[in-house]
């Protein structure tokens, strides 16, 4: 099974924090944990498949519907916007999409190369299970006031990192089903 070494929580997590920061939209992260199955769930989700020479995968975003607000909010500042619900599920694609960007960018520097999908965005988690299948997602849970949300990672391969001698077990039976 793929292990999710602290190198890689630790980028994911800083990869949401630095593009949330980028709209002054502070976050308080939660404790990771690894879940054996896919499953999302929130009131807007986005995904984005990956893929390098030795891995295949996918990055999930998942939001309620409070935070896809405050992302607006500050999104369209200035602009007279309507906040509907496609609306709302397009942007959180495109957090996705910049999260995954930033993701991209940072395991560059580490040696891995990876390529992405267009993202897909969904009121239902059904329409992101298709492709890879991984046996385990790294799920990272973060909260901005009252909103929440989700960041997910799953792999099959090698990420082509080497080894990282600090690894933990994460795993936890706990749903994540706070939408």
């Amino acid at each position: 099974l793929p292990t999710f070494s602290s190198t890689v929580r630790s980028l994911l997590i800083k990869s949401v924090k630095d593009t949330c920061a980028g709209f002054s939209i502070q976050i308080v992260d939660e404790a990771p944990v690894v879940r054996r199955s896919f499953g999302i769930n929130g009131d807007y989700m986005a995904g984005i498949r990956v893929s390098g020479a030795t891995f295949q995968g996918a990055v999930t975003l998942s939001m309620d519907r409070s935070l896809a607000k405050s992302f607006a909010e500050k999104f369209f500042a200035n602009a007279p916007t309507k906040t509907d619900e496609s609306m709302l599920c397009d942007l959180v694609g495109e957090l996705c999409n910049q999260i995954t960007g930033v993701s991209q960018k940072s395991l560059g520097q580490l040696g891995c190369k990876m390529k992405v999908s267009a993202q897909e965005t969904s009121k239902s988690s059904s329409i992101l299970e298709s492709g890879a299948n991984p046996d385990e997602w790294l799920m990272l849970p973060f909260k901005v006031g009252e909103g929440r949300g989700v960041l997910g990672f799953g792999f099959v391969g090698d990420l082509g990192l080497g080894n990282d001698d600090v690894q933990e077990d994460l795993s936890d039976a706990r749903q994540i089903t706070f939408f």
